[in-house]
Formats: structure tokens, sequence, C-alpha cells
């Protein structure tokens, strides 16, 4: 099964949409919302492959700091439309508290750079706080961007141990992921923090986007409450987010039962929670929501990729161990990508 490109209804569009390419997609945004059959503009600026000068990966990211005094991993357009609605696929990898070292960091970076093909989809890799500048500084020029896996309530002062959007964002940051169950679990995030955290990353910068979690327990699926949290989660999560701000917002749909523990989601079962997702976010948003992409995580694996990304409102993989693996992760990016041929 694939998935129909989107296609130009008249030669005006075209037209239209040509000087847009040119003149850049941020200032066409809200103009772009009441077109959602328009395809996803074309990145001039994704390529694949990095080459570095000495044996060691951490050595080569030690002798580029030197030369080039780190890099701005800004967000650039996707590549590639891969539906109707010009949703390109995103595959993200969560790494948590992962690996234990800098060294070990930055071996997978150089694995990623030379194996995860992110020509045709847009690729984002999460590592902890002490990793970021070095994940922007190996990944530079291969396509695949980099996120920071939360941020901080506050904006400045004496907030020891936390991290400002501000300061994700003047590293070269492309993402923040929030809502993780991880964080709502174990840390006691609330609906109310995590609202509050989207509107900052938002705020702060045109360019950053937000990869918003949600899902239910195993208990709370048993009892047949799938539709009612995810429609709670997602209308307090984007609670007062402007229309405007949609294609800068991924969901990530993570059934907590999944996650880490080798269980996985049926590709049907998959599909029901996303149109449940899908069908809060219309009432919320209308059609403009249909250009929302929504991603599957929960054990996503090499093997179960490829059926997971058949069903029409999968748009993506927020992987979480399968990333920790060059080899794993860049097999899971070439699902992906299969799904928008």
């Amino acid at each position: 099964m694939t998935r129909p490109r989107a296609t130009l209804p008249t030669a005006t569009l075209g037209i239209i949409f040509a000087a847009i390419n040119a003149i850049g997609v941020d200032a066409f945004g809200p103009a772009r919302q009441l077109l959602p059959g328009v395809p996803a503009l074309a990145s001039s600026s994704i390529s694949t492959g990095v080459s570095f000068p000495s044996s060691s990966a951490l050595g080569s990211y030690l002798d580029s700091l030197g030369a080039s005094g780190g890099s701005s991993g800004a967000s650039t357009p996707p590549v590639a439309a891969s539906s109707a609605q010009g949703r390109v696929p995103i595959l993200a990898g969560n790494w948590k508290l992962n690996p234990a070292t800098l060294s070990d960091a930055a071996n997978l970076c150089q694995g990623l750079a030379a194996k995860a093909d992110a020509s045709r989809v847009e690729v984002v890799v999460f590592p902890p706080f002490p990793y970021l500048s070095m994940a922007i500084s190996m990944l530079e020029g291969t396509g695949i961007k980099v996120g920071a896996q939360n941020c901080a309530l506050a904006t400045s002062g004496a907030h020891t141990g936390e991290v400002a959007v501000s300061m994700i964002r003047s590293l070269g940051c492309s993402h923040v992921l929030l809502g993780h169950s991880e964080r709502r679990s174990i840390y006691g995030e609330t609906e109310a923090d995590i609202n509050a955290k989207v509107h900052l990353c938002l705020e702060e910068d045109p360019s950053l986007g937000v990869i918003l979690c949600v899902g239910e327990t195993e208990e709370e699926y048993d009892s047949g409450l799938l539709r009612s949290i995810v429609d709670v989660q997602i209308k307090k999560g984007l609670a007062r987010v402007n229309q405007s701000d949609l294609p800068r917002i991924v969901i990530a749909y993570e059934p907590v039962w999944a996650i880490g523990t080798g269980k996985v989601a049926t590709p049907e079962q998959a599909q029901i929670a996303h149109e449940a997702v899908r069908q809060t976010l219309a009432d919320m948003f209308g059609v403009a929501s249909d250009t929302v992409r929504i991603q599957y995580g929960g054990s996503v694996t090499p093997d179960s990729i490829d059926s997971l990304m058949i069903m029409p409102d999968l748009d993506g993989a927020l992987v979480g161990g399968a990333s920790l693996s060059a080899d794993s992760f860049a097999r899971i990016v070439e699902g992906g990508a299969a799904s928008g041929l």
C-alpha cells in the first residue's frame, strides 16, 4: 500500500507556490493552511553523508569545534510530501538517559551520519542535554536534526538544574519533546505544565518545532478509555494554540503499556488510536488539522516499522531503544521513507 502524492489543483497555484519557494515558507504559512492539498516545499539544503578527518568520532567532533566554532542546526522545510495532505513522514529517536559517555554518543552520531538517509523524510534525534552541541556539530550536513528532550517552565533566574527554551534554541536545536509519559509519571508534570511549555517553545522562535506526546496506560486501555484519555491530553496540551502554529506541532501517540516493554500495538490498533487523535485535532482546529503529523511510539523496531507505516494516519515513529543503534534506526528511517513512495 502506498500513499498518493499531493498535486497542485491549478496552474495558478503552481505559480503562487513557486513564488513561496523562492521567498521562504514561513512568510506564507497561514496561506498554506487554507490549501491542505498543496505539498510541503522541497528543501534544497538537505544532503546525506558526512566525512570525519580523524579516526575517532569524538576526536572528529573536538577537531570541528576549532574549525567551525559550533553550528546552527536550524530547522529546514521537509523534503517531500507523502500523502494527499502533504504530510511528510517524521522519524524521531529519543535517546532518553543514554548512552553513558560522550565518546559513546559521538560514535552513535557518526554511525547515524553514515547510515541514516534523511533525504526523503524528516529525521530528528533527541540526545541528553550534555550531548546536544556535539550532536548538532557531527550531524551537520546530513539532514538529521537534533532536538531537546524537555525544557524548563522558567525562562531565566534561580532555577538550578533547569534548561530554558532560549538556551536550547541558541544551540541550534530544531525541536523540543514535551509531555512524554516518563515526564508525566516520574516527574509529576501536569497538563498545565505541558501546555505552558508548548507555548514557551512556540513563542521562542518561529522555526522551533514541538513533539507532544500523548497516550494511555494499559489499565486505561483495557477499560476502553483510550479516546477519552488522548482527547483530554491533546485538548489541554494544545489549549490556546493558534491555528497558524499547527505546522510546527507533531503529536506522538505512545501507549504507555508499550513503551520499553517489547509490546507493540498492532497496526490496526495504532490506526484506531491515531484516528482518535486526528478527530480531536479536527474538533479543535477544523480542516487545518489534516496537516498535523501523528507519530506512533512504543517499542518500534526495524521489524515492525513497515507494517505500522502502511496505516493512513501513521506519519512516522518516535523510537526509543532502537534509536540507540545506528543500524536499527537507519532501517526504521528507511521504512518510513518507503511509506511515501
